[in-house]
């Protein structure tokens, strides 16, 4: 039974896997292979069902023996940094990022604060089905679940000490929590660097994470920052591993601008290693064509920040992230934060003298048009005859001032359809094609 996705073990919270027995037998297999008779770290973000299903993965880890710290609620980034920090043998989230209330999930960090790598969750993912079909049950005695809230603290000193530059003392910025684990830590950690602060959506109730709000929703951050002609606005997502952007005049600077926009930065101060920048094949033309402008090599990794890490790997390289807002800055932190990127590109911006408009001012983008369509089952593409026919003719005609990528969601029953060019009627015309075209192939 497969149940490890791109990032993760992500469902509904009240079916299976995140029913009680099978969370006890996912505890235990985690300990099983990662840390019997050790150190366990497990955090959460604000929904409501997770305090139960950390209980619940406790138990089981207690059962394989193993010791369970809980650090309560914080930023998933902060589980890479304290599993380093604390020597734990790994830190599991509980988090189902940038989904709805009703979703839940569970990952794992390493004890370098590496994401798991195929192998390990595969050797997981064995233990689990072995357990589940002898219908053995691990339930250990009852637990203390009281949470260490001092661990928030070294995290969010952490991330302080990589500010840089003035204090910001009279600048006004705008936090979006998004009802979320960054909720207490990002109005902290940025009145500590001397910024006024107005915070939104610090207001969790255990099922507005994500609702209307946040780095999916950053409309009302935008009209925010005008409102109160703040220096620029940051919104994050449930787990606050990602980061938006607002300038100064309210307009949105998606991860394409962010990752241009330092990359430079960093090349300037020879910091920026190997010359590479490691984006996703989502990126936009304009990032690309602005990069070979300033002679920066560009890496196209699959659409999931654990993918973007592997190529930062394979290819030396310090930089790297996704237009949806994960960053990654492999010198200072080995997963993506978005508290952390906040802080980078303050730095950068108190450094150069600009406002985020003129910093981020580096690439023309090209229109991009997103379709997504639920579908009821995923077929591989390479089995959808009519749909690849399509997808050809689509990328003929657009040349190369545009292109056609389609996927599949890694957590959903979804196809998202992107499509690049010049002329968005066009682009549009043809995203809703190719996704009807897909959606009828895949009910037959």
């Amino acid at each position: 039974m497969k149940l490890f996705g791109t990032d993760g073990i992500r469902s509904n919270s009240s079916k299976f896997p995140f029913d009680n027995a099978t969370l006890n037998i996912i505890g235990c297999s985690i300990a099983e292979v990662l840390g019997a008779n050790k150190y366990i770290l497990i955090i959460r973000d604000t929904r409501e069902s997770g305090k139960r299903i950390q209980s619940r993965l406790a138990e089981g880890m207690r059962a394989a023996g193993a010791k369970v710290v809980f650090g309560g609620i914080m930023p998933t980034p902060a589980a890479s940094f304290l599993v380093k920090k604390r020597n734990y043998c790994a830190a599991v989230v509980i988090s189902a990022s940038h989904n709805p209330y009703i979703d839940n999930g569970i990952k794992i960090f390493n004890s370098n604060g590496y994401k798991l790598s195929n192998s390990i969750e595969e050797k997981i993912e064995a233990k689990i089905n072995k357990h589940i079909n002898s219908k053995d049950f691990f339930l250990s005695k009852k637990l203390s679940l009281k949470e260490n809230s001092k661990l928030i603290k070294f995290y969010e000193k952490f991330i302080i000490k990589n500010f840089s530059g003035k204090k910001l003392k009279g600048k006004t910025i705008i936090l979006d929590c998004a009802n979320g684990a960054s909720y207490k830590s990002a109005p902290n950690i940025f009145k500590k660097v001397g910024a006024k602060v107005i915070a939104l959506n610090v207001n969790p109730d255990g099922r507005n994470i994500n609702l209307n709000c946040g780095a999916l929703h950053p409309q009302s951050l935008c009209k925010a920052v005008k409102e109160y002609n703040a220096f620029c606005g940051f919104a994050f997502d449930g787990d606050a591993d990602r980061l938006i952007c607002v300038d100064e005049n309210g307009e949105i600077r998606d991860g394409d601008y962010f990752l241009a926009s330092m990359a430079i930065w960093l090349k300037s101060k020879k910091k920026l290693k190997n010359n590479t920048l490691v984006s996703t094949v989502m990126a936009n033309m304009g990032l690309l064509r602005a990069m070979a402008k300033e002679e920066i090599k560009v890496v196209s990794s699959k659409v999931g920040d654990r993918y973007v890490m592997e190529d930062i790997k394979k290819y030396k390289s310090s930089l790297g992230g996704e237009q949806s807002g994960h960053f990654i800055f492999k010198d200072i932190l080995a997963t993506g934060d978005g508290i952390l990127s906040a802080m980078m590109i303050l730095s950068a911006l108190n450094e150069v003298g600009k406002t985020m408009s003129e910093f981020m001012n580096v690439i023309d983008k090209f229109p991009q048009v997103l379709v997504n369509r639920k579908l009821a089952k995923k077929i591989p593409f390479e089995n959808l005859p009519k749909s690849c026919k399509l997808i050809k003719a689509c990328e003929k005609s657009l040349g190369s001032d545009g292109h056609v990528l389609v996927r599949y969601s890694g957590t959903e029953n979804l196809t998202r359809v992107m499509v690049e060019g010049k002329d968005v009627d066009e682009i549009r015309a043809i995203a809703e094609s190719v996704a009807d075209t897909i959606e009828k192939e895949t009910s037959l």
